[in-house]
């Protein structure tokens, strides 16, 4: 049958005629429909697949550190289990903005505990603090999704005792860089529970 024939029925053509004729139609335009689709990859569940990943910009060596993210955890371990609470543990990555990718630099990190709401108070000395830099700084070198950062296991037994009573306190970082370029301090305070927490032993 010609295809350019299909949808015309001659005078006097019989209902069998007629139906061969149509269901002809249909089947040409089932595949011209199919043959106009595109092709698109979904996952299993039928969404479309997510996008391809970006490589986050490299920070060029040329930058400087002009921000910091600052971590630490709220309750200090007791690492010889005397019910004093004795170890900080703390994680601070670099930044130099806009670059979203945290960098490596040479320098110190400074820590220092207050009791809490003291910080910047003048003649208020602080619970303990820590200066962390050369081979000390170099073993705390770490990796994270952001890029490198440093995790810090700040003792309270290195610095005044542990044997406090049970409060708050807070502590602030602050890095200087090694060539002598402007200090980099955390966005406020962290604030963490010090002091006896149960018996010894407990």
């Amino acid at each position: 049958m010609n295809t350019s024939e299909v949808g015309v029925l001659p005078r006097g053509a019989s209902a069998v005629q007629c139906a061969r004729v149509f269901a002809c139609a249909a089947i040409l335009a089932f595949l011209g429909l199919g043959s106009c689709a595109t092709d698109r990859l979904t996952t299993s569940d039928s969404r479309p697949m997510p996008p391809t990943p970006r490589t986050a910009p490299v920070t060029p060596s040329s930058a400087r550190v002009n921000r910091m993210a600052f971590m630490v955890g709220s309750k200090p371990e007791d690492s010889n289990n005397n019910g004093f609470p004795d170890l900080i543990r703390a994680t601070v990555a670099l930044f130099a903005s806009p670059y979203p990718t945290s960098i490596r630099e040479d320098g110190a990190f400074v820590f220092m505990l207050y009791p809490q709401g003291q910080v910047g108070i003048a003649n208020v000395s602080p619970i303990g603090s820590w200066r962390v830099h050369g081979d000390s700084l170099k073993r705390t070198l770490a990796s994270a999704q952001y890029g490198p950062c440093y995790q810090f296991q700040l003792s309270l037994l290195e610095s005044g005792g542990d044997a406090l009573p049970l409060d708050r306190a807070d502590i602030i970082c602050r890095f200087e860089p090694a060539d002598g370029s402007a200090s980099v301090t955390c966005d406020g305070v962290r604030t963490i529970q010090i002091g006896r927490r149960f018996a010894a032993g407990m």
